[in-house]
């Protein structure tokens, strides 16, 4: 696709909506609970959430729905026909009173125009967005304890764009990602990454990145999703990996889609970009089977033990690899001199990098 397309005006020139919208179910009422769809992109949104649910929900029986609900999640959504993008949480309370299970959404919106990217220093106001939109979960829980008009409780709610609207930059985040070494970053993702060697794991990672810089055009539009450590401040971790992607990849040229997704069962978190048009199947990113899909390239399963080392992943269960993921054997125009990033005395290196000098190393490639 064409990333002008997205600036481009449509039949109207879209405009910044704060106004919080939703749509979804809750176990207080038989249906869909549907704020107003008078804007063409809420309209638009709340089908993108209707045919994804419909496919993820394709894959199961009645009873799995039921027991398997979606992760914690929120999102950055880039609208194609509007030309609109939505900030939104994605929240699972169950369905509604007939236990047909659905996600309740809340959002608003911006035109894509005005944020495009995003880069590292634009993450932090996308983050305050968001954080808002995820604590309506408590509103919710305080609404199901005491049912009414769920109209009253969010009809007159709107979240701050401003900083959005006005571009501003946000590099704050560096600051706590000083304080982080990386080994600590790593022991607290351990849980979520399949290579449990430190080196293995940032030597596939160094690779990794060379292969997207070596392939960063127009056409390149990859799904990539990246790993989020328990315990660390969510904003600093997403910012970090936009900083180290931002050298391997120009995202001023592109208005990507992310998505941030909670695992509750191991309390692990995952970011995952789509840097081409958004599609119904995306929303499966938010869902228990987002490990599955094949045009995922995910960073948490790089390095994982060869057969002869452990027994082997099932391949129904893992991601596809599109991207070259040839690894630390691999030639490469970097020497073998330069210590792994972030390795600690303990672990035989004479360094103690942080989660901040790890995140602005360059990439390798030219």
């Amino acid at each position: 696709m064409s990333w002008t397309n997205l600036f481009k005006s449509k039949s109207s020139a879209p405009k910044p909506d704060p106004r919080v919208r939703w749509f979804g179910k809750l176990p207080t009422y038989p249906d869909y609970y549907r704020s107003a769809t008078d804007e063409e992109w809420a309209d638009e949104f709340n089908t993108w959430v209707l045919k994804g649910y419909e496919l993820y929900s394709g894959r199961f029986s009645g009873d799995e729905r039921r027991k398997a609900r979606l992760p914690v999640s929120a999102g950055v959504i880039r609208l194609p026909k509007s030309g609109m993008t939505v900030f939104a949480s994605i929240l699972d309370f169950g369905g509604d009173m007939r236990n047909r299970p659905f996600p309740m959404c809340f959002y608003a919106g911006v035109p894509t125009s005005q944020w495009t990217g995003p880069t590292s220093d634009r993450v932090m106001s996308a983050a305050d967005v968001l954080r808002r939109l995820l604590g309506f979960s408590r509103d919710v829980a305080q609404f199901l304890n005491s049912p009414g008009s769920l109209e009253a409780v969010f009809a007159h709610r709107e979240v701050d764009f401003v900083d959005i609207e006005e571009g501003r930059a946000d590099d704050s985040w560096l600051d706590r990602a000083k304080t982080v070494t990386l080994s600590d970053w790593f022991e607290a993702a351990r849980e979520g990454l399949r290579a449990q060697a430190y080196e293995r794991w940032f030597e596939h990672v160094a690779a990794w990145g060379d292969s997207v810089a070596s392939r960063d055009d127009k056409d390149f539009e990859p799904t990539l999703r990246f790993p989020l450590a328990s315990g660390l401040p969510l904003e600093v971790q997403a910012a970090g990996w936009f900083r180290w992607l931002e050298s391997r990849m120009d995202l001023t040229q592109r208005a990507v889609s992310v998505v941030v997704t909670g695992d509750v069962n191991r309390e692990v978190a995952q970011l995952t970009i789509v840097a081409r048009e958004i599609m119904p199947d995306d929303f499966l990113l938010v869902t228990p089977v987002s490990d599955t899909l094949p045009y995922v390239d995910d960073l948490s399963d790089l390095g994982a033990p060869e057969p002869d080392e452990a027994e082997p992943a099932d391949a129904g269960d893992a991601p596809g690899e599109v991207l070259p993921l040839d690894g630390p054997d691999a030639e490469s125009d970097a020497g073998t001199d330069d210590p792994l990033p972030g390795r600690s005395a303990k672990e035989g290196g004479g360094n103690t990098q942080t989660w901040a000098d790890f995140v602005q190393t360059p990439s390798h490639a030219t």
